[in-house]
């Protein structure tokens, strides 16, 4: 529940509120930030997939790089960094792993000799069937205890919170 008063608005929050400066010259409680109730969503919504990709060996980023590059087909690393929301240094270290595993296969563009694309294996694409049905179980009850509705409002507000702060320095 939003409230607004003098300058600043507060949305209230289970353990207290978070502090968005409107008017005020002084930080809230680290607690009470937006940039800390963003981690400790993040967090939450995180966990139980990690423990899911721990049973199989795979980090977080590794599972983001194989999303996309299942979402996607095969994919330049350049595109892989910018959908997957990592810095390329850490696509270039996370395909080298993954192509160790053979999980991934690594392709020339046909159209640009010059370009290499990623590919998922046969290996790859099983594996991310597998653990895609394991992660639905889990968003399902995310689904179940926040609603429907709610998650997709959330990732809505989030979204154009995103594109509005894009750019401040």
């Amino acid at each position: 529940m939003a409230s607004q008063g003098r300058g600043r608005v507060a949305i209230t929050q289970g353990r207290g509120r978070v502090a968005i400066t409107g008017g005020t010259r002084k930080l809230p409680p680290f607690e009470q930030s937006l940039g800390a109730v963003l981690l400790g969503a993040k967090e939450s919504v995180i966990a139980p997939l990690r423990t899911i990709l721990r049973e199989y060996n795979v980090t977080e980023p590794q599972w983001r790089v194989m999303r996309v590059i299942n979402d996607r087909g095969a994919t330049d690393a350049t595109g892989l960094a910018e959908v997957s929301l990592l810095r390329a240094p850490s696509v270039t270290r996370i395909l080298k792993e993954l192509e160790e595993r053979k999980l991934v296969i690594r392709e020339q563009d046909a159209n640009d000799r010059r370009r290499t694309l990623v590919a998922l294996s046969p290996e790859g694409r099983e594996f991310v069937k597998i653990t895609s049905r394991n992660m639905m179980h889990i968003l399902r009850k995310y689904s179940e205890r926040f609603g429907v509705d709610r998650l997709e409002r959330l990732a809505d507000e989030l979204r154009a919170l995103s594109a509005a702060i894009k750019g401040i320095d």
